[in-house]
């Protein structure tokens, strides 16, 4: 368990706006260290969700002195509340700034580097990486054996885990003629937005005429394969294992539940959900959910 310790003051300064008020003491009173339910002790920072029914006795029960809540949970002697309007989203915030160890900026001495990449700036580049002709966007952090190719657009702040492949050449052949495959040319592109994380040993293929591309806010899990020409929106996620075949136009907001396939040339309309598993080989209609294999629609 890391501690750091934080007092309420600066917590609630670092908030900002989000906090509504504090009920109970805040001179001399802090925080320094999160927890599951069951170690929570006197100085974790705990929280309870708004959506739990039981939440006035959740809080008086916590062994916490200090708790991010909603408005309607009332004071409660010798706690300390801080009240806001999500505190899930408030408690990862704080997480984050304060208790996640983030790389410094800086290149590895064992890395290979082409002399005509752009890396911006307060970037973290891991061993044994090796980026081509790629534009890496400020602020990104890109872990050990990672493979970027020439033509790869990198936005801003984007996380990059170990063993990812982006760019690489697409899956596409046809046949000469005496019927033997040989590639189609792979000359597009690989464009990633901002705030884009992709999971360890993921691949990326890049375009054949046309570019792959990726939305600000996507996140893609481990063991992920997402073909060419595919294009996906913003705030999608892609859960560990699945694969997209070639040319899928991906809406914003969908979400694909783990080793789920996407046949190719099939639209997810926005904010869709694919099932656990899911074969899906027709278009989904934004909003729906679809389940199974050949994936359908799963009624209420």
């Amino acid at each position: 368990m890391k501690r750091v310790k934080v007092t309420v003051s600066e917590l609630v300064s670092f908030l900002g706006d989000e906090v509504i008020r504090v009920d109970g003491e805040i001179l001399g009173v802090y925080i320094d260290n999160l927890a599951d339910f069951e170690h929570v002790n006197k100085t974790t920072l705990d929280w309870v969700k708004s959506s739990n029914p039981n939440r006035q006795k959740v809080v008086e029960q916590s062994k916490a002195s200090v708790l991010l809540v909603d408005e309607e949970v009332k004071p409660v002697l010798s706690k300390t509340l801080i009240v806001v309007k999500h505190p899930k989203r408030s408690l990862a915030k704080i997480g984050n700034a304060f208790f996640v160890e983030k790389p410094k900026p800086g290149i590895h001495p064992i890395t290979v580097i082409d002399a005509e990449a752009e890396i911006g700036k307060d970037v973290f580049i891991g061993p044994y990486t090796v980026i081509g002709k790629a534009k890496i966007g400020d602020g990104c952090v890109i872990d050990s054996n990672v493979r970027i190719y020439d033509g790869v657009v990198l936005g801003k702040r984007c996380n990059v885990k170990a063993g990812a492949v982006l760019g690489g050449p697409g899956f596409g052949f046809e046949k000469d003629s005496e019927g033997n495959l040989f590639r189609f040319p792979q000359v597009g592109r690989l464009i990633i937005g901002n705030d884009v994380e992709v999971g360890a040993c993921t691949c990326i293929d890049r375009g054949a005429l046309s570019d792959t591309a990726i939305g600000d806010h996507t996140k893609i899990n481990n063991l992920c394969h997402i073909a060419h020409n595919n294009k996906i929106g913003r705030n999608v996620v892609i859960t560990g294992s699945v694969n997209v075949a070639g040319s899928n136009v991906i809406d914003d907001n969908v979400w694909i539940a783990p080793n789920a396939s996407i046949r190719g040339f099939i639209h997810l309309g926005e904010g869709c959900t694919v099932g656990l598993g899911a074969v899906v080989t027709k278009d989904i209609p934004a909003g729906e959910t679809w389940v199974g294999n050949p994936a359908r629609k799963m009624e209420k």
